[in-house]
């Protein structure tokens, strides 16, 4: 058995379907998505139907899943009474500058039963999740803490709105003593260096993991049990330079 981790899949389901293979993916190992299944790309919605499927997938919320949330109830309400979508700024943020659409669209085509799924397992997801992997304690959280932060500042404490919007310096991590593995900020803007890359911090135990697949980059992962690190190519063209 193995646990494995990756995030910011954003309806990458042909390179996530691909990794799966490239690790072996079974029965026996675990995987935790750190945030953000949904917008941008090409099947966020199957992607999340995927994952509901398999009880060793787990999902961290990420702020495109929390957009999703928001306006479960409302896209729901829209499918039985179509017009009703009230359309807010907020709402047209998502869907046209954070690739929200596609992610509206194919949850509008879905039967009402799998709506609701959706719903019902998004109310669930965590913030965030410890691990402790031989021995090693590992913090899975989607964009972070950044150097506000300190050794003694209790998680579950911190906002919503750091935890899933925060843009974090290479090195951020509050906690010395605890691996703190991230997504959100893609890895290429951190410099060339990491394009395509898992991104360690040097200083402190942090690894940002968003390698940027749907902007044409790579789909990284990371074994926690010997932090063995595994790349699929994207198959979307490069879009942020």
């Amino acid at each position: 058995m193995s646990t494995y981790v990756m995030s910011d899949l954003h309806g990458c389901k042909e390179e996530f379907d691909a990794m799966l293979r490239i690790i072996e993916f079974s029965e026996y190992d675990e995987l935790y998505i750190i945030g953000d299944v949904a917008d941008r790309g090409r099947k966020p919605i199957p992607l999340y139907l995927d994952i509901l499927a398999h009880p060793n997938m787990h999902l961290i919320m990420g702020n495109h899943d929390a957009w999703l949330l928001k306006y479960c109830d409302a896209l729901i309400e829209e499918k039985r009474n179509p017009g009703s979508l009230y359309r807010s700024q907020d709402f047209l943020i998502w869907i046209i500058r954070n690739g929200g659409f596609i992610t509206v669209d194919q949850y509008l085509d879905l039967p009402f039963p799998s709506c609701y799924d959706i719903k019902t397992y998004l109310e669930e997801v965590p913030l965030y999740q410890y691990l402790t992997i031989k021995g090693k304690k590992y913090l899975l959280v989607h964009a972070g803490l950044n150097n506000q932060y300190n050794r003694n500042t209790n998680i579950a404490t911190v906002s919503e709105d750091v935890l899933l919007w925060s843009h974090i310096d290479l090195e951020d991590n509050p906690y010395p003593d605890v691996t703190m593995i991230v997504g959100h900020t893609p890895t290429f803007l951190y410099g060339d260096e990491f394009a395509n890359k898992i991104a360690k911090g040097l200083g402190n135990p942090i690894y940002h993991i968003d390698c940027g697949c749907v902007f044409g980059y790579s789909l990284g992962c990371l074994r926690l049990d010997d932090m063995q690190e595994f790349y699929n190519k994207s198959t979307y063209p490069k879009t942020i330079e």
